[in-house]
């Protein structure tokens, strides 16, 4: 059995004991111990395998920051690494950090990728552990192949695609605009024509002034086959785009169907998360970057439950519940390269949003 260290949050003593009792059967007290004479925090041996959690990360609108260095959470404006948010794993990166970005890059590996759904409920954190420790620095591919969380342009992110496009009222932007303010937008609907044309779209925004987000308000396009431009802060259709008095432009043409941004006057958006949601968002001028189009957030490690490359598979025995994929993602700071694996989503007492990781230097 691999040596493991076990770094557990303070979120539950009953969770450490029972995460100790597993993992560190076989070692003596004074092997697990992961601090120094004066209590500072051991950088755990290359490849000795450490487990941390559960650790909270229930919040559905708050990430979670945590660094290798310490071995444990840390300040969103300290020195971390990987950030949690429920099922999300997310990387110290422009996009998530901004300016303050390590420039942390992941790899995910797909070990479980074609595993079936009947294997995936087969795995526990004790049968997985052999296969973990066998990855060692010989499967750290080449530097270019390392990803960071990023933006990436999707012009149709605010339709659903599947079927008929409708308007996915769920997915909203935070936007920069061409006049320099700030404001949140979405689309709440779409209509075509039986030919396929678009009759209408409205979009929905809410201004930012000052500190405040003002309520709703609604706007809809009608535009007959033609590039429509829109001003945000006017709520309005301008007639006459020119220069700066824009924000976003509706292309209606079938296969375009795409918003863009007045890029030319520094307009910029950043993806919503799933919560705080439209409506209860209360700022907009606070994404770590605006990008020069319709932006959506990707990363080597999938924030979703239906990618099978993700931490996490949902619903496989019908109960609603999340099980470990038990991938593994390579995560290069600086100079180092850790592998890291999710090998629990739920705290001692059941409740969600408490995963465990465990976790190696391997160069």
């Amino acid at each position: 059995m691999p040596l493991t260290l076990v770094r557990p949050s303070m979120s539950s003593k009953a969770a450490v004991i029972a995460v100790a009792l597993l993992t560190l059967s076989a070692c003596s007290e004074s092997d697990a111990n992961p601090t120094g004479p004066n209590g500072e925090v051991l950088d755990p041996p290359v490849n000795q395998v450490v487990t941390y959690g559960p650790l909270n990360a229930s919040s559905s609108d708050t990430l979670v920051y945590f660094s290798f260095a310490t071995g444990g959470l840390t300040a969103k404006s300290s020195d971390w690494d990987i950030a949690f948010r429920r099922y999300e794993l997310r990387l110290n990166s422009p996009a998530i950090a901004g300016g303050a970005s390590k420039n942390v890059l992941g790899y995910a590996l797909d070990n479980n990728k074609v595993a079936t759904n009947d294997q995936v409920l087969a795995f526990t954190a004790a049968n997985t552990l052999t296969a973990f420790d066998t990855v060692r620095v010989s499967r750290v591919p080449a530097d270019s192949l390392f990803q960071t969380d990023r933006l990436t342009e999707n012009k149709q992110g605010y339709l659903n695609l599947s079927g008929v496009p409708s308007a996915n009222a769920t997915a909203y932007w935070k936007v920069k605009l061409a006049n320099g303010s700030y404001a949140l937008i979405h689309a709440t609907s779409i209509v075509f024509t039986p030919q396929f044309a678009v009759t209408s779209l409205t979009l929905e925004t809410r201004i930012q002034t000052g500190t405040t987000l003002g309520a709703p308000q609604s706007m809809t396009l009608a535009p007959a086959g033609a590039t429509t431009s829109v001003s945000l802060s006017t709520n309005s259709v301008v007639a006459a785009p020119s220069a700066c008095n824009w924000d976003v432009q509706f292309n209606p043409a079938p296969n375009q169907l795409s918003l863009t941004l007045n890029t030319a006057c520094g307009a910029g958006s950043y993806p919503g998360a799933a919560s705080p949601t439209f409506a209860t968002a209360t700022s907009a001028n606070d994404a770590p970057q605006y990008a020069s189009y319709l932006a959506q957030l990707v990363g080597p490690i999938p924030n979703s439950v239906t990618d099978a490359s993700a931490p996490f598979r949902y619903n496989l025995t019908g109960n609603d519940r999340l099980h470990p994929a038990f991938n593994i993602y390579l995560v290069k700071s600086g100079a180092k390269v850790y592998k890291v694996q999710v090998i629990d989503y739920y705290s001692n007492t059941g409740a969600s949003g408490y995963p465990t990781i465990r976790y190696a230097r391997i160069k």
